[in-house]
């Protein structure tokens, strides 16, 4: 058995476990730390979710798309990485609703598809005229902070009305939690929107003095190399450290305040301080901890796919305004997201094919992730012919799933999380847990929450070593 109280271990080597060990690397080298170092991860590639292919001379993401800089932590990694003149930036301005079998564009400042201005309400044609009137909701009622958690579809409706939740507003979010908004927690989800009204009484109020948050041209960006370009930099310094094929199945509890991880189940290694940078459903069989297990146990899990099509370039018959299209959850569809990735990228707008990448699945819909991939592409190219009017096959499709990809946090859940991460404190001091959706979704949520575990992680091992 391999000995070192004072080895620090990061279990998984997605973006959360990679930022995770760059910080904690830059601090041991900052104040010349006598720690070690180890990320180990299950499969044999680093990386996630965010996995880059090439087709020809352009590159592709078949997990994370783009990322959001409406949120500051990727940008600020990006450009202390030196990667930021490697950045291209969306076009297109924002995607199109697609509902009664039309396609909606919403030609007024939005965030998230909520109008900002509300008189802006009035132009669109997806709202009765009750529907209209009850989205000044948020205008009439004093806004009060929450004693606790409730339900995220509730929370807007209450503020927007029931119309413009369901048909606007639930597709953009849909988009980025893969969720039923009747379960997950407003507050649980980290959602902007809650702080920004707490803060400033209203969201149009928020919005004047965060005019960064509207959605439009510009909102994300990627590499021309793909998303990888990130992945790469952080495996490329943290090379040293990574071992691959390394799947953990169990932490103990050790002598001094150490630990004891098996790996594979036939090679065992002290360590001083762990990071848990798994998905959710690997919390629970890591630790043999009763109450650990019956929350972790519970969170509902939403299994996500995505398919990258290649057609003619006059396939689309019926082009959005934007450069895509998010479906409601009520309508018929299958596809949760469509984007034209040759509206949305400036170096795909003269290539001769047109690319359209189309995710789908969330909460209650993961029947179709199950299917094989021909019934996944005959559903999904029926939805495209209905959408966007494409009838004939494309020339290539390239098919990625991610089962059990996205938790599902209820608003019951949020206490329970805090609980446990209180009982990780008391009872397993130097165990942290990092995984996605425990401090919100996507890339930059990751990387706030790895800026914050790292310095954790450190302080607790330095203590625990009296330096």
């Amino acid at each position: 058995m391999k000995r070192a109280k004072k080895r620090i271990a990061v279990i998984g080597g997605g973006i959360t476990g990679l930022v995770t060990a760059y910080r904690i690397k830059q601090q041991i080298i900052k104040e010349n730390l006598p720690f070690e170092l180890i990320v180990l991860e299950s499969s044999l590639k680093v990386g996630g979710k965010i996995q880059t292919i090439k087709v020809g001379e352009n590159y592709f993401d078949l997990g994370a798309e783009s990322i959001d800089i409406r949120y500051p932590e990727a940008m600020e990694l990006i450009n202390e990485l030196g990667l930021s003149d490697q950045l291209v930036y969306s076009k297109g301005n924002k995607p199109d609703i697609f509902f009664y079998n039309k396609l909606y564009s919403l030609n007024y400042p939005t965030y998230k598809g909520i109008p900002v201005r509300k008189m802006d309400i009035w132009k669109n044609d997806l709202l009765t005229f009750h529907g209209k009137m009850a989205s000044f909701k948020d205008n009439i009622f004093p806004l009060k902070p929450l004693d606790k958690d409730i339900e995220m579809s509730t929370y807007l409706k209450n503020r927007f009305g029931e119309e413009l939740t369901e048909h606007i507003v639930e597709p953009f979010f849909s988009k980025i939690y893969a969720s039923d908004l009747d379960e997950m927690g407003i507050k649980s989800s980290k959602e902007v929107i809650y702080s920004l009204e707490q803060k400033y009484g209203s969201l149009s109020k928020g919005i004047k003095h965060h005019p960064e948050l509207l959605d439009g041209s510009g909102n994300y960006v990627t590499f021309k190399k793909g998303l990888s370009v990130l992945t790469d930099k952080l495996i490329e310094i943290l090379e040293p450290h990574i071992q691959t094929s390394k799947k953990v199945f169990e932490i103990k509890e050790n002598l001094e305040g150490t630990y004891i991880i098996d790996i594979n189940r036939k090679e065992q290694m002290r360590v001083g301080a762990v990071c848990i940078a798994t998905p959710v459903t690997e919390y629970s069989k890591l630790l043999n901890n009763e109450t650990f297990g019956q929350v972790f146990d519970q969170v509902e899990t939403a299994s996500i796919g995505y398919i990258l099509f290649k057609f003619k370039k006059d396939a689309i018959k019926n082009e959005p305004e934007g450069f895509g299209v998010v479906t409601p959850r009520r309508s018929d569809s299958f596809v949760t997201s469509i984007v034209i990735l040759n509206k949305k990228w400036d170096f795909l707008k003269d290539e001769e094919s047109v690319f359209v990448g189309v995710s789908f699945g969330r909460k209650g819909e993961d029947l179709l992730v199950s299917l094989s991939n021909n019934e996944i592409e005959d559903s999904i190219l029926k939805d495209l012919e209905m959408i966007l009017g494409i009838t004939e096959k494309p020339i290539d499709q390239i098919v990625k799933r991610w089962p059990d990809a996205i938790p599902q946090y209820t608003v019951s859940q949020e206490g329970k999380i805090k609980e446990i991460i209180e009982l990780l404190s008391l009872n397993y001091p130097g165990i942290y847990i990092s995984g996605i959706g425990l401090e919100g979704f996507g890339i930059n949520q990751c990387i706030g929450q790895a800026n914050k575990i790292s310095k954790k992680i450190v302080a607790h091992i330095k203590k625990q070593n009296c330096i």
